[in-house]
């Protein structure tokens, strides 16, 4: 199987584990898409540039504001949220969910697949 394919089921597993996810992606720190369950290309790479600025953002602020290094960003708005995972210092993995997303089964499911996708990409 290959890499692809593996980051495919890796998807596949978080979809089919954690309800109301509307899309994953992995990026590059530079805002490059690595790889995604979105729906188009142009979506894509929107969604790579905002998760890399976001997460950019959040890395400078956490030591400035004294907080220490940044582990997770989450956004939670009005529709859904936004959960940026750092997987190494250059890759980044984003999942956008509704608003009824189980915020706790996310907390526990995302630390073991962020390793799996470390262990595939890096």
């Amino acid at each position: 199987m290959n890499l692809g394919e593996e980051i495919r089921k890796v998807f596949e597993e978080v979809s089919r584990d954690l309800k109301g996810v509307r899309g994953i992606l992995i990026a590059t720190m530079d805002g490059l898409p690595v790889a995604s369950d979105v729906k188009s290309t142009e979506e894509e790479n929107r969604i790579a540039a905002m998760v890399s600025s976001l997460t950019i953002l959040a890395r400078k602020a956490a030591p400035q504001l004294d907080v220490g290094k940044m582990q997770d960003l989450l956004i939670e708005a009005d529709e859904g949220k936004i959960f940026c995972y750092s997987v190494g210092d250059e890759v980044i993995l984003a999942l956008i969910t509704t608003k009824d997303a189980n915020l706790g089964m996310i907390r526990m499911k995302l630390p073991r697949i962020r390793e799996k996708l470390k262990d595939l990409i890096l």
